[in-house]
């Protein structure tokens, strides 16, 4: 006895295209009444629906009729059983004796079950996401070819409506981990003390904290907006962190701002106001500058009293008695000249000079340097040592200002050091470095070095390691002293290395 064609009325067409799961949350409905609309169309005894769960499984998600009695965790595998090789294969099959297909040799059948269709569910990619099983019980007609075309027909429907579901499950997750992280992103923006921006490629605003939500708003501000731009366009453009320090006059405020570019495309843009620090910092270096110049005063004074008492005396001396005034008048003549070369040395010291900048070898100077004061290291029976590491090329440097420098270390290292010892001198890439054996110095005195007027010398001014340092400062480097009492002092220099 063959069944009747099913007939598919208009009414079951519209149930056919109006069942479809919005989310995820709704497949399991969807499928409960997908499937037993299935067996009602194909007068079946019974139905069933497994949905891809990892790479190879399937699990059992909806069952109807007579495979009721499936248990509720089965599931299968792809290439075992019949629905596993239809799920390998991707063909739907109308099986009545499994016997009958090379492929599924050795595959038992349910001794119930006459005749069934077996339909993968396959996404758009044919990727099969599940399979769908209908069956009929020992006794009833066996399926047709034409049932097997309907049932592929609907299973195609089906697997769009379970793709889309998913679809539309993950976008959902997708939203709402989004929403999360962006949430949690402001949280962590707005506990930032400073202002926080997030700009995409175009420049555009796409996340701030409630810092820069404020500063925007804020009356007078105009600098750190005009700067964000400038800032994100280089950091884009070098691939790094860019750095800058926004001053702005209309309102004497200041901020350090950085932009950081983000692999995505965009940068974030961070603003952290610093006016406080700036006005305590400028503060500051008033009141050192103050103690700076009483302490030069005084220096001064001292250094001035010893030369004028001299003279005085001189003079006192002339007038009691006339007959030695061409003795004392050299002496008159001498102290004179001393406070004429601390007036130089002061003047040197205080008044801002110009570097005269030229491509020079800075081995050369050194080695120029240490020639020259070479008589007055072998009159104090000191050698001096020197070895030229690696000079490397030619760098920006006013040769003259560097070679005042190198004497001065170099004097002062063969003046702190005993008769048979030795000064070694090293130069290398952009840097040089004056050592001696000699006492060595407490911290103390290590700290008040480089002050004006402090010497450590019978007949010094206090004014040459000042001076160093200032020039030092003034090509972008930096001086730096280690000593230690009965070791020694060295002096490393080291230089902003702009080549030519």
């Amino acid at each position: 006895m063959v069944a009747a064609q099913p007939r598919w009325s208009q009414d079951d067409l519209w149930d056919l295209f109006d069942l479809s799961p919005v989310s995820d949350s709704d497949i399991q409905k969807y499928l409960d009444v997908t499937l037993a609309k299935c067996v009602s169309w194909f007068r079946a005894s019974g139905g069933s629906i497994f949905l891809q769960d990892g790479a190879d499984g399937f699990v059992l998600r909806a069952k109807f009729g007579e495979q009721k009695r499936l248990p509720f965790d089965a599931t299968i595998e792809k290439g075992q059983g019949i629905a596993g090789i239809v799920a390998m294969s991707g063909v739907a099959r109308l099986i009545d004796d499994p016997s009958l297909y090379p492929d599924m040799a050795g595959v038992e059948g349910n001794q119930g079950i006459s005749s069934s269709m077996v339909i993968p569910l396959a996404d758009p990619r044919r990727v099969v996401i599940g399979v769908l099983n209908i069956s009929r019980k020992m006794g009833e007609p066996t399926f047709r070819e034409i049932d097997l075309d309907q049932a592929v027909a609907l299973a195609a429907h089906v697997s769009l409506a379970v793709g889309n579901a998913e679809l539309v499950n993950r976008l959902k997750s997708s939203w709402e981990q989004t929403a999360v992280a962006n949430e949690q992103l402001v949280a962590v923006l707005d506990s930032v003390g400073g202002a926080v921006w997030v700009v995409d490629g175009g420049g555009r605003v796409v996340n701030q904290n409630f810092p820069a939500a404020e500063l925007e708003s804020e009356a007078g501000v105009m600098e750190v907006g005009l700067a964000m731009p400038r800032l994100v366009q280089s950091a884009l453009a070098d691939s790094d962190t860019i750095r800058a320090q926004v001053y702005d006059s209309g309102v004497d405020r200041t901020w350090l701002m950085r932009a950081t570019p983000l692999e995505s495309g965009g940068a974030v843009v961070a603003a952290q106001e610093i006016t406080e620090h700036e006005r305590q910092q400028r503060e500051l270096g008033r009141v050192r500058r103050l103690a700076e110049i009483g302490q030069m005063t005084a220096a001064i004074a001292h250094e001035i009293r010893n030369p004028l008492t001299g003279i005085r005396s001189a003079a006192q001396m002339i007038r009691q008695h006339p007959d030695v005034g061409a003795e004392f008048s050299d002496l008159i003549e001498e102290e004179a000249m001393k406070l004429n070369s601390l007036c130089d040395e002061f003047l040197e010291f205080a008044r801002p000079f110009q570097l005269n900048l030229n491509s020079e070898s800075l081995g050369g100077i050194v080695e120029s340097v240490v020639r020259l004061i070479g008589a007055q290291s072998e009159e104090l029976g000191v050698e001096v040592d020197l070895t030229i590491e690696d000079a490397g090329d030619e760098i920006m440097i006013d040769g003259r200002r560097i070679g005042q420098v190198v004497h001065n270390l170099v004097r002062n290292a063969i003046e702190a050091s005993s008769p048979g010892q030795k000064v070694v001198v090293k130069v290398g890439e952009g840097w040089f470095e004056v050592e001696d054996f000699g006492g060595g110095m407490d911290e103390e005195t290590v700290e008040k070095l480089f002050s004006p007027f402090f010497t450590t010398k019978a007949d010094g001014t206090g004014l040459g390691l000042c001076t160093s340092r200032k020039i030092v400062d003034a090509h972008g480097g930096d001086i730096v002293v280690r000593s230690e009492l009965g070791v020694g002092t060295t002096f490393t220099v080291r230089l902003v290395r702009e080549k030519k």
